[in-house]
């Protein structure tokens, strides 16, 4: 029987379910890096995606276990560069829904999760296997010292690929439209946006490491 959950914006206008028929249809990491952090303060949602530490909670599963019950007109990518990662969100209440390569078609996706959503819906998704970019952690009680499961969350992401091109579960993709293109539009931030959402603890001379 295959799981499912549940995910909408703050707004509740857009709505995902991610089904999960095994363990292994995905794996929930945490990510610590700039960007997600930078992302975050950009969407005003630092507060309650990104724990005590900075980190957020990310889980990569492939496209054809997204399905899309409502609000696919309110989606829209932002980009922190114009070869950044795409970021996908609610722009009815700028909601981290997605993250996704440039290339649409390529059979990933990460489920970006709001920490509440954690000991909710999502708790279902199982627990966080990976910790990736601590060293831009913030400074607070229970953040990691060191990365974790770097290697093996990279391996799973290749296995799924793979296993999606080949039972052909990739040509299912409710992402992108049937010009192959994106469903939703793409936009750049402003390079002077980018550094003021930056958190000071990762600012040129904030003196981490």
């Amino acid at each position: 029987m295959v799981a499912t959950v549940k995910k909408t914006c703050r707004c509740g206008a857009v709505e995902v379910t991610l089904a999960v028929p095994a363990p292994g249809a995905g794996t929930r990491v945490t990510c610590y890096c700039k960007d997600c952090q930078t992302a975050a303060a950009l969407f005003g949602e630092a507060d309650v995606l990104l724990s005590p530490g900075g980190g957020s909670e990310i889980w990569q599963t492939t496209p054809d276990r997204l399905t899309l019950e409502a609000g696919e007109e309110n989606l829209e990518i932002l980009r922190l560069s114009p070869k950044g990662l795409y970021r996908w969100h609610a722009r009815c209440c700028d909601t981290p829904i997605f993250n996704t390569m440039s290339r649409v078609h390529l059979p990933f996706v990460g489920v970006v999760l709001r920490q509440a959503e954690l000991e909710g819906a999502a708790s279902g998704l199982g627990p966080s296997r990976c910790r990736a970019f601590t060293k831009h952690a913030r400074r607070a009680r229970g953040a990691p010292k060191a990365d974790r499961g770097f290697a093996s969350a990279g391996l799973q992401v290749l296995r799924r690929m793979a296993s999606a091109w080949i039972s052909g579960r990739a040509r299912t993709n409710p992402l992108l439209g049937g010009d192959g293109a994106p469903i939703a539009p793409v936009k750049v931030i402003p390079l002077e946006q980018r550094q003021v959402a930056v958190p000071p603890h990762l600012r040129e001379g904030a003196g981490t490491s």
